[in-house]
Parts: C-alpha cells; structure tokens; sequence
C-alpha cells in the first residue's frame, strides 16, 4: 500500500466515524466536537514525526498575552515542556507551537469567522525565540490550520475565503484549510512562502532581482483552492509535514518570560 492510499483509506474512516458521531451524539453538540478533535488527534499522532508532539490547551506569549483554547497544536516537545503538563489544558510558550488547528464540523461562513478570529489572536502573539544556533527556526511563524468535517463545493469554499480574508492581513490569515475527502487551500503566509520562497532563498533572490525587493504586487492568487476530492488529506500532509520539517527546532527563550527590573529576592 503506498501514501496516497493510506491517506486516501484514513480520509473516508475520518468521514465515516464523524457521520457515526454525528448519528450518535446528536443531542450532545459539544460532545461531538470533542470526538472529532479526538479523531483527528490521533490521525496526527500517528502520521507525523514522534518529534512533533500533537496535544491541546492554551498558548501565551512573554507579553502576556494568550490565544484562545486550542483544539490541537502540534509543537516542539523535544526542546519545550509545557505548564500543567498533567492537565487536560496545558499551557505552551508560543515559541514552541509550529501549528494550532481549529477543528470543525462545517466549513460555513460562520464557522469560517470564527475560526479566523481565533487564528488572529494566535497569530498576533509576540514570539522570542532561544538565541542558541541549533535553536533558531529558519521559519519564525507559526501555522493556522481549519480542519473542516464538511464543506461545500471548491468553489463556494473559495467564495467564502476570500470574502472572509478581504480585509485580514497576510500574516493573519490561515495558512492552510483541509476538507479530508473534498479539498485543500492554501493561503496566508504558507502561500506567500510557497510562491515567493523564504527569505534569502535562492528562488526569492531571483525574484527580487527581476521585480525589486517589494514582491506583493506580483500576479498570483493569495489564496489557492484544490478541489482534490479522498486526495485532499494527502495533500495537504505533504504541505504541512514539508513545512514542519522546513520550520526547525523551536525553544522558548525563559529570560524573555522574566519582568525586567523585578526584584526576585536577594543574595546572601
């Protein structure tokens, strides 16, 4: 059996036992999200790298600031540990987290709204990554992923996005959005980076020299929809296992969670 089959085999499963919770926890709307992040969870778990650590909980930043609870994050567990490792709702240093997912039933507009102003919040905290070489990440953001159960056709789908993303910049938007068994999307700044290359990358040098150093103005789409049908998980692995491999190691910096001038005791 090669990948594309395995995927293609985990994609329907996923379908199936959502429809089963669907039937089963009807009455019980919250209940059935759980299963569903669950579902997924463990997909991730066994697909991805061990050192990827894929759990939940809340994310917060040197500054103070925090996300909103977290379906799933995948993270750095090699070089972090998190705050009540023991809780069901841990605490991570946003430093360590490659990815927060929003896990939902249906890709609506509402639920597009939703997930996007959560993905905001994450985006938007501050991050002071550990000064050691073999510690710096060659990609100093973080993913923003919606995982949806259902979702209508490709192109409402896109419709939808792109009226939702109108006015949210680049560095806020969801980088990718998967349907298992309907489609995948990139955007944000995983489309930028997959289009224009990484910084001082070989491709984005070449560009730069042809077009100038400011590259927004090239003629791309920033959002880009596959209509992949049981493939769309495939996919949408090779893109975000690419990525991670790509991100490096990630480590909190401690001193940055210090206040400045704060008297901690004294020495004797």
């Amino acid at each position: 059996m090669t990948l594309p089959e395995y995927l293609a085999d985990a994609a329907r499963e996923l379908t199936r036992r959502s429809q089963a919770i669907r039937r089963d926890f009807a009455p019980h709307r919250l209940s059935a999200g759980e299963n569903r992040q669950d579902l997924v969870a463990d997909l991730l778990s066994d697909i991805f790298p061990k050192r990827f650590g894929v759990g939940t909980g809340l994310v917060f930043s040197s500054g103070g600031e925090f996300s909103n609870q977290a379906d799933l994050l995948v993270v750095d567990e090699l070089n972090n540990a998190p705050l009540y490792p023991d809780s069901t709702s841990q605490l991570w240093p946003v430093e360590a987290v490659y990815a927060l997912i929003e896990v939902k039933t249906h890709l609506s507009p509402s639920d597009i709204e939703d997930a996007v102003a959560k993905g905001r919040r994450f985006k938007s905290l501050s991050r002071d990554f550990q000064d050691r070489p073999h510690l710096v990440p060659q990609i100093d953001h973080s993913l923003f992923v919606i995982w949806a159960f259902e979702a209508p056709g490709a192109e409402t789908v896109k419709q939808n996005l792109t009226d939702a993303l109108a006015l949210v910049p680049v560095y806020e938007q969801p980088d990718l959005v998967v349907a298992p068994d309907r489609l995948v999307v990139q955007a944000g700044q995983y489309r930028e980076i997959a289009r224009l290359g990484q910084p001082n990358s070989e491709h984005r040098r070449a560009l730069e020299s042809r077009y100038g150093s400011d590259l927004s103005g090239l003629p791309d789409e920033a959002l880009q929809v596959f209509d992949l049908g049981e493939h769309a998980l495939m996919a949408w692995y090779v893109w975000c296992d690419s990525w991670l491999r790509s991100a490096g190691p990630r480590a909190a910096n401690p001193l940055s969670y210090l206040t400045p001038g704060r008297e901690w005791g004294r020495q004797v």
